[in-house]
């Protein structure tokens, strides 16, 4: 069973290597095809590049904090450092997997390993997906209650299309969480009459673990607040990332447009068909910076996508294999 799991997804790791490689070597040729070396060694700006590995790093800091808060939210505990292994690992697993699906399957399955005495390793990971889940749609609220005169012609009404779509999905998610039964009826009702070929049975399962992770949360309406002032901070950080790398190339912004758009492009960015979204993530980035960072842009998407994804899913594959010993495929499709 291992070999055949090891040779797995090491056969994901060379798809991978090699959309990675393509992906890169298309954004390179982009950044010298507008700009010359002499104008890329120019624009660097040193200490905003310290600034954007701070950044990423409290990210990941701050996701561990999360993490830890709620194990210790179910009476129990786990220490800052396996909570950090846990999240590092799970963000490698998401960033190699399409739609980023192996990363609960990780935290279930290292936390169980970590802890093997704590019985609601699913409701952790699960309720760890319902605070991404809430936050977008506060980060979607934001974004319509501010005043956004700047967007117009095609590229305002994409930016909103993707905002207004992001709301939706996420309501939609909350709603359907916590009426189980009518999602679980309308489930059955698409697979039938589409005579789709899903596991149901697996499928119900999940909307039942995902209701009982919002029932928990909501259980403890303070301890809920804690999470998600945690979740919002993380990902306010997240969205910095691109900001950070702007001025790392010395291009000067409107930070509320910049803010918008970085918000915008996040929300394209979990249409992760592709592992890790690689592709998708940098040719809609890319398109929505131009008239920010203009002949910069393929630069600053290459930055942009080194510090929110390559860096930290080299890190979690370190931590990945310290942390199991193998690179094991049953962990990621269990």
């Amino acid at each position: 069973m291992e070999g055949r799991g090891t040779r797995s997804i090491e056969k994901t790791l060379r798809r991978v290597l090699l959309l990675s490689i393509i992906t890169f070597g298309v954004l390179i040729y982009l950044i010298f095809r507008n700009i010359s070396l002499k104008e890329l060694v120019n624009s660097l700006k040193p200490a905003w590049f310290l600034l954007l590995f701070m950044n990423t790093g409290v990210v990941v800091l701050m996701n561990g904090v999360k993490f830890k808060a709620l194990v210790k939210s179910l009476k129990s505990d786990i220490s800052y450092i396996d909570s950090l292994k846990i999240v590092l690992s799970s963000v490698f697993a998401s960033n190699i997997t399409p739609y980023y699906s192996g990363g609960i399957a990780t935290q279930m399955y290292l936390l169980k390993k970590i802890k093997n005495d704590f019985n609601a390793s699913t409701l952790v990971s699960i309720s760890y997906t319902i605070l991404t889940v809430i936050v977008s749609l506060i980060f979607a609220i934001i974004f319509f209650i501010l005043p956004h005169p700047f967007l117009k012609g095609i590229r305002g009404s994409f930016l909103i299309s993707v905002i207004a779509l992001a709301f939706a999905l996420s309501g939609l998610a909350l709603f359907f969480m916590a009426n189980p039964e009518k999602t679980k009826n309308f489930i059955k009702f698409i697979i039938r009459k589409f005579n789709l070929k899903f596991d149901e049975i697996q499928i119900l399962l999940e909307v039942d673990a995902f209701s009982e992770g919002l029932k928990f949360m909501l259980k403890n309406p303070l301890n809920l607040m804690k999470l998600v002032l945690i979740s919002f901070i993380s990902q306010l950080l997240y969205e910095m990332i691109g900001l950070t790398s702007l001025k790392a190339i010395g291009i000067n912004f409107d930070f509320y447009e910049a803010f918008l758009t970085q918000i915008a492009s996040n929300f394209i960015a979990t249409v992760g068909i592709t592992p890790g979204g690689m592709g998708i993530v940098e040719g809609s980035y890319l398109l929505l910076f131009v008239p920010i960072s203009h002949h910069f842009a393929p630069l600053q998407t290459f930055l942009f996508r080194m510090f929110s994804y390559y860096i930290p899913s080299l890190i979690g594959a370190f931590v990945f294999y310290r942390t199991l010993g193998t690179f094991d495929s049953e962990v990621l499709y269990k």
